[in-house]
């Protein structure tokens, strides 16, 4: 990357306005302030668009209920007809049911005395359902722990920047992301970075050239580079 961190964030705060309905898992923290709710919230982003899981929920919500006593109890025939808005619905009926019901039996139905306890991620790991990306969000919207969750635009835009290898895998990017931003709040990173990759950064035909970071990107460098040299040629 060629800008310093503080650059980057300073930038990209100032251009991006964070609406917290593109973010479901944000969107149901800050309605409700309830953990259990977000980490259903990011089960039903899986394979699914924000705006598409935000429905979804809101349809579960006003149709069964989001709590792990109501999900446990219904029919599943219930929770699928509520997430058929949803991508892969039947599979996230399933798991959610079935989480549900282990937090019932094993944490006394509360979400928060599996967030107490020594290694909260590797207990949500073991859920099956949950990836990394899904208990790094819910640790990172609800209690703020240092993780940083990462998804296909914040993968796509450190990549270009050139803050990790095109190779790079999933800890890596959120470890050195982690490091470099350390003394940023990494919530807001986290919007930010996903903002830039859905609205500039895209995948396909990246608007680059209206970029705010532009100058840091070694991905721009590059192609600027190689345009310099068509245009001398």
């Amino acid at each position: 990357m060629k800008c310093a961190p503080e650059i980057v964030y300073h930038k990209l705060s100032a251009i991006y306005t964070i609406k917290e309905e593109d973010y479901i898992a944000y969107y149901v923290w800050l309605k409700t302030r309830n953990c259990f709710k977000v980490l259903v919230a990011t089960i039903l982003s899986q394979n699914s668009t924000d705006k598409s899981a935000l429905k979804a929920y809101l349809e579960l919500e006003k149709k069964v209920g989001v709590t792990p006593e109501k999900l446990s109890d219904a029919d599943l025939s219930d929770i699928e007809n509520a997430l058929k808005i949803s991508g892969l619905y039947k599979t996230k009926a399933k798991r959610l049911k079935i989480i549900s019901k282990i937090i019932l039996e094993k944490y006394n139905g509360l979400i928060d005395n599996l967030l107490n306890s020594s290694n909260p991620r590797e207990e949500l790991l073991k859920f099956e359902g949950i990836g990394e990306k899904t208990a790094d969000v819910v640790l990172l919207t609800c209690r703020g722990y240092e993780v940083f969750p990462i998804d296909t635009h914040i993968t796509r835009v450190s990549k270009r920047l050139g803050i990790v290898p095109m190779n790079a895998k999933y800890e890596l990017i959120s470890s050195t992301l982690k490091e470099l931003f350390s003394a940023y709040d990494l919530l807001q990173l986290h919007l930010l970075l996903i903002a830039h990759g859905r609205q500039t950064c895209k995948a396909r035909k990246p608007l680059c050239n209206s970029c705010i970071i532009k100058e840091c990107c070694e991905y721009y460098s590059h192609r600027d580079g190689e345009a310099r040299k068509s245009n001398t040629s």
